[in-house]
C-alpha cells in the first residue's frame, strides 16, 4: 500500500488533479460521441492515454521503469556510459514528436479540437518517456521547484489543460455545426 507525506506531495496531487480532470474530459467526450452514433474511437484512445497517466502518477510507473533499465545496465556494468544513449533517446523522441505534430495537423484539419487535445496527450506522453529516459540535465529542469511544485508537474497540468481545452473546443464545433443543419 502506498501511503506517507511523499506520496502526497504537491507535485503529485497537481499531477493526479490534472489527469484525472483530463481523463474524465476525454472520456465524456467519448461516452457523448458514442450515444449520437459519431466517430469516438480517437476519444476513447485519448481516455485510456490518460488514464495510463493517472496511474503513472499515482503509482509511479516510469520510474520502475527507469529503475528496471538501470539495474540492468549496472549488472552488465555499462551504466557508467548511458548519456550518449539517452541524448540520442531524446533526439529520436524529439523528431518522433514532430512528425507526430506534422500528422496530427494533416490528417485532422478542420478539427482543431481534436488536434489540440492529441497535441496535449501527445506532448504528455512525450514528457513521460523524457521522464523515464532520466537524462541528467533534463532531470535538471524538470524536478526544479517553482513556487513549491516541480516545473514537471507544471508541465502535466498545463498539458492536461491543454488536451482539456481541445475536448471542450471539439465539443464546442460539433454544437456549432449541428444548429447551422
Amino acid at each position: 500500500m502506498i501511503a506517507g507525506n511523499d506520496w502526497f506531495s504537491p507535485t503529485r496531487v497537481a499531477g493526479l488533479i490534472a489527469y484525472t480532470v483530463s481523463f474524465g474530459a476525454c472520456a465524456l467526450r467519448w461516452y457523448a460521441a458514442r450515444r449520437r452514433v459519431e466517430a469516438n474511437g480517437i476519444w476513447l484512445l485519448l481516455s485510456g492515454l490518460q488514464l495510463g497517466l493517472v496511474m503513472d502518477v499515482a503509482f509511479d510507473l516510469r520510474w520502475k521503469l527507469h529503475a528496471f533499465w538501470m539495474a540492468r545496465a549496472m549488472a552488465q556494468d555499462v551504466y557508467g556510459e548511458r548519456r550518449s544513449p539517452q541524448l540520442l533517446g531524446l533526439v529520436v523522441l524529439a523528431g518522433v514528436l514532430i512528425v507526430g505534430f506534422v500528422a496530427i495537423q494533416r490528417r485532422f484539419r478542420g478539427r482543431r479540437g481534436v488536434t489540440v487535445a492529441l497535441t496535449g496527450t501527445m506532448l504528455s506522453v512525450g514528457l513521460w518517456c523524457c521522464e523515464a529516459v532520466s537524462y541528467h540535465y533534463m532531470d535538471m529542469v524538470l524536478y526544479r521547484m517553482v513556487a513549491g511544485l516541480m516545473v514537471v508537474s507544471l508541465l502535466w497540468v498545463a498539458l492536461a489543460v491543454t488536451t482539456c481545452f481541445g475536448v471542450w473546443l471539439d465539443e464546442g464545433s460539433r454544437r456549432s455545426d449541428a444548429r447551422r443543419v
